[in-house]
């Protein structure tokens, strides 16, 4: 009896030491997402460095396409997104779902043609590789088009390819060009593709978040607070620390030092610094998006929630 008193006085102690949220079984946590990316870097910063794990958090980012996403986030088969697009489109559209964080103002890509074409209205006829149909990706697209006179409904085609396999589609002569974000789009110049235009030169774009389920939402507010919570921290430590987000880069988008080091200093006023923005600019963002995904006369106030972002910033 003393020895088992000993033992349990023992174990008490180590235990004190432990910070509460260490002790406690990490809760697992799955995010959709479109691939690794810049756009999507905040989240990855989050896991790496452990502010989701500070959280109570175990996330795991799910690797979906689009149209796969939208359904399963309505469905609540999956319970978070980090596409901010796609939600608000399915926001708008009456599903179930609302965007409660917003990473980024700006897209992180670029159109990435073959070597012969020089201009984007010699595109006209050509093929174009998108994540997901009525993704961020193609919207932005559609946009840059338009502004070169293309008819982007009617000029171009549309096919689905997979991120990380744009370049090979390319080098095959399946496409003719593709939407990629700025590691992939410096890996295709790298092998004699042309990186012919930076799509944030061209417009602003709500395309990284944080997309939730209605139920999750109502059911779970501590827990979305908590993954916020990540996420903000993540873009402290992004801007607080260029050396240590490049390693996670170098790690995530397989970059070496000169590219991660060249995409930080392009990409890192891009991304949001509290999960806001204002709301002039969120309306204008929005209802662009929409308009391009043929959605009109819907509120950007009805498919956001920013309470919980709200409170974790306090």
């Amino acid at each position: 009896m003393a020895n088992f008193r000993l033992q349990i006085s023992a174990l008490t102690v180590l235990l004190g030491f432990l910070s509460p949220t260490w002790a406690l079984a990490l809760e697992e946590t799955l995010i959709s997402y479109a691939g690794p990316s810049i756009t999507f870097l905040p989240a990855e910063v989050a896991r790496q460095r452990g502010f989701f794990r500070e959280q109570n958090l175990d996330v795991k980012l799910l690797l979906t396409r689009t149209e796969v996403d939208r359904a399963a986030l309505a469905s609540g088969s999956i319970y978070y997104s980090l596409r901010a697009g796609s939600t608000f489109v399915s926001a708008a559209r009456g599903l179930p779902v609302r965007i409660v964080f917003l990473g980024t103002t700006k897209p992180f890509w670029g159109l990435v043609v073959r070597p012969e074409i020089k201009a984007v209205s010699e595109l006209k006829g050509k093929s174009m590789a998108v994540p997901g149909l009525l993704g961020s990706q193609q919207i932005s697209a559609k946009f840059i088009l338009k502004q070169n006179g293309l008819d982007p409904d009617r000029d171009v085609t549309y096919r689905i390819v997979d991120t990380g396999t744009r370049i090979a589609a390319m080098l095959s002569g399946s496409v003719d060009c593709a939407m990629m974000d700025y590691g992939e789009a410096y890996r295709a110049k790298k092998v004699g593709l042309k990186f012919l235009l930076n799509a944030a030169d061209y417009h602003g774009l709500l395309a990284g978040g944080l997309g939730v389920n209605n139920g999750k939402l109502r059911d779970q507010p501590d827990q979305v607070k908590r993954v916020i919570t990540g996420l903000l921290q993540a873009l402290r430590y992004m801007r607080e620390n260029p050396e240590g987000t490049q390693q996670v880069m170098m790690n995530w988008l397989k970059l070496d030092r000169e590219m991660a080091a060249d995409i930080y200093q392009m990409a890192i006023n891009n991304y949001t610094r509290n999960g806001m923005v204002e709301d002039a600019m969120l309306n204008s963002l929005v209802t662009t998006m929409l308009a391009e995904a043929g959605i009109k006369g819907v509120a950007p106030s009805q498919l956001t929630d920013f309470t919980l972002l709200q409170q974790a910033l306090k």
